[in-house]
């Protein structure tokens, strides 16, 4: 482990990811700002992942766990074992721009009030098409990407709800007020779930044009929809609500969310569609039932943030609305 302090941790959680290694890698290698570490936390990988940041990237500091812990555990231990002034979590299956940190850490140093930036995500295959300008988070409980799929016309900081973890920077010591990842989400959500934490703290969030990241998707499992997916998307959709939303919408998100969960199911046994719960409805079942069995805990981790809350409703109600309005002007 290296005693240098370094302004900028990298963290890139890995499972065989090997054949993605290699381009995200040798894109942090060309960034124009070096004062960074890449910190790789591997998840238990078969593949010869070990052997190659051995091997090639001499650099890396690399941490390991026995088994598939989570995309949150693996980001935690990254921050946990790192020093950063910032800390920039970084999915494998993605090729920064070469001015992707200096651009964001100009931002950051600039924008004293912002705790977390969203990159400009931008497709992999497409690149001129937005993967995502950073997270907001729809009344009937579920994120969206803003500016998915169309060209990115914003070329000035704006503020938004969240950011993708795909590509997203926290400064330490907002992470250290609100606590890290969330570990019982394992994956999906768990970057709606810090971003929706940090703003109830008072701490907003900046999308930074020009910090251009392209992003593949789902390179890791495969990129499509499995009952694994659709069960913890399930389940973690009402852990957010229980434990971020502000009490009096509370009763709204969930009327909303299950409403519209019961309309795509109707659906998906009428015409087919959408084809992830056509094809993984007892998934569905198996991550409603696991949110209701931990209502109770999702509840108790909300009343361990009351300290933080100093977002009212109505504030809460007009980020979404701004994240809302920015997607709708894409």
């Amino acid at each position: 482990m290296t005693n240098r302090i370094e302004t900028v941790s990298v963290i890139i959680p890995n499972w065989n990811g090997e054949h993605l290694l290699r381009l995200c890698l040798d894109s942090l290698r060309k960034q124009t700002f070096q004062d960074f570490i890449v910190y790789i936390v591997d998840n238990g990988s078969i593949d010869q992942s070990i052997h190659l940041l051995e091997d090639e990237y001499p650099e890396v500091v690399v941490l390991r766990h026995c088994e598939n812990l989570g995309f949150s555990a693996a980001i935690n231990t990254g921050i946990e074992n790192s020093r950063g002034v910032y800390i920039a979590a970084l999915n494998n299956d993605t090729e920064a721009h070469p001015a992707w940190l200096e651009t964001i850490v100009t931002a950051m140093d600039t924008r004293t009030d912002a705790g977390f930036c969203a990159s400009q995500l931008m497709d992999f295959k497409s690149r001129d098409k937005i993967d995502s300008l950073g997270d907001g988070y729809y009344p009937f409980g579920v994120s969206f990407k803003i500016g998915s799929g169309r060209l990115n016309n914003v070329h000035e900081i704006t503020e938004v709800q969240s950011a993708c973890a795909a590509a997203s920077v926290y400064r330490r010591e907002m992470l250290e007020k609100i606590g890290l990842f969330d570990t019982d989400f394992f994956a999906y959500m768990e970057d709606i779930d810090l971003g929706l934490r940090a703003q109830m703290a008072g701490y907003s969030c900046i999308f930074v044009p020009g910090a251009i990241v392209y992003h593949m998707g789902s390179a890791s499992s495969g990129g499509k929809a499995s009952a694994f997916s659709v069960r913890l998307t399930t389940r973690n959709t009402y852990r957010v609500i229980l434990k971020n939303v502000p009490a009096v919408l509370i009763p709204v998100y969930l009327v909303c969310t299950f409403g519209a969960q019961m309309v795509a199911l109707l659906m998906s046994l009428i015409v087919g569609k959408p084809r992830s719960l056509r094809d993984h409805r007892a998934a569905f079942f198996s991550g409603l039932f696991a949110a209701l069995k931990e209502a109770g805990d999702s509840i108790r981790k909300r009343r361990a943030l009351a300290t933080l809350r100093s977002e009212t409703a109505s504030q809460f109600i007009a980020t979404t609305i701004r994240s809302i309005r920015l997607n709708r002007s894409l």
